[in-house]
């Protein structure tokens, strides 16, 4: 005889872990309950359960949204995800206690504005060298990836065999260590040393100047338009136009060399991609992001996360 089956708050706490922490898609979280317990919820049944939880999230993630917009310094970055068979894009705003999600049809400053963080965050972000990030709408202050950076010398180098690329690649890792070296001795860097820095970094990006701004060619009779820039002369003048922002890791120690905290956090979504496939709707999208989110930052704070999650299905669930 069937009898009506119950699924407590626990199975309920292990659906969303599966699903949105190890990346289970609903049809084998469905098989592993059965194998275990004998009794297979149906998919609608764990749709369910997450929506819930989803729901029971949204005055939470606001939390999360007004802690990052205090914070003295946060990681932004953004990677492309497939809903329905059509590109969409993940977005982040995140530190070493806080994470925020946002799904989005587009990449640039509408959906920036849409996670309501930084239009009125004044802080650092640390960022790839995104443009939109430098919208005149907003007050904070940046730092740019050196990791990033250090990546495009290496391109420039390879293919151009560009002497200043490889210099300024250098310097780049010199102050690291030094930048690392000061604050493990519980330091902040001399002034003398950011100066030499400073120094070298102007005078190897003057030196390369006829590197990566070689003479003009005569125009081409017929041919009309501005003449595009190569990529070294792109990256030269990043480092002329951004050197503060490049360099601002040496100033302040809450500024990391780079925005691998963003990287790391984002990182999930092309993991979620390739062990379940990509997201049949949009609804179901957000919900992963905000449910993602919660976890996330749970892990960070050292919270038990089952027993968070029991207590965000119960509606009891604070960050103190």
């Amino acid at each position: 005889m069937k009898v009506p089956i119950q699924y407590g708050e626990s199975w309920s706490a292990w659906c969303a872990y599966l699903n949105t922490y190890q990346h289970l898609p609903l049809e084998r979280i469905s098989q592993l309950f059965e194998d275990l317990t004998g009794h297979r919820p149906s998919e609608a049944t764990l749709l369910s359960h997450l929506e819930k939880l989803s729901i029971q999230l949204e005055p939470i993630e606001n939390t999360s949204r007004q802690n990052l917009v205090g914070s003295k310094v946060v990681h932004a970055d953004e990677t492309g995800m497939r809903i329905e068979g059509k590109l969409h894009w993940l977005h982040t705003v995140c530190n070493d206690k806080w994470t925020l999600y946002n799904v989005h049809q587009k990449r640039g400053k509408e959906a920036i504005n849409a996670m309501g963080v930084l239009p009125a965050y004044k802080g650092i972000v640390v960022h790839d060298f995104w443009k939109p990030y430098f919208n005149a709408d907003y007050d904070f202050t940046h730092a740019l990836c050196g990791v990033h950076l250090l990546r495009e010398c290496q391109g420039i180098i390879d293919y151009d065999k560009h002497q200043w690329a490889s210099e300024i690649q250098a310097l780049l890792r010199e102050a690291l260590k030094k930048s690392k070296q000061a604050s493990e001795a519980g330091r902040p860097l001399e002034p003398e040393v950011i100066s030499d820095i400073e120094t070298n970094y102007d005078e190897i990006i003057s030196r390369g100047t006829k590197q990566w701004r070689p003479p003009l060619k005569p125009d081409v009779p017929g041919k009309r338009g501005r003449k595009a820039k190569g990529k070294a002369a792109n990256l030269a003048e990043r480092f002329i136009l951004y050197k503060a922002d490049i360099l601002r890791f040496l100033q302040n120690a809450l500024v990391p060399f780079d925005n691998s905290q963003a990287e790391r956090d984002i990182r999930m979504v092309k993991v979620k991609e390739k062990v379940s496939g990509s997201f049949r709707t949009e609804k179901g999208a957000i919900q992963f992001a905000r449910i993602r989110g919660f976890i996330s930052t749970i892990r960070k704070q050292g919270k038990d996360l089952l027993d968070s999650i029991i207590l965000v299905n119960r509606g009891q669930f604070t960050f103190s």
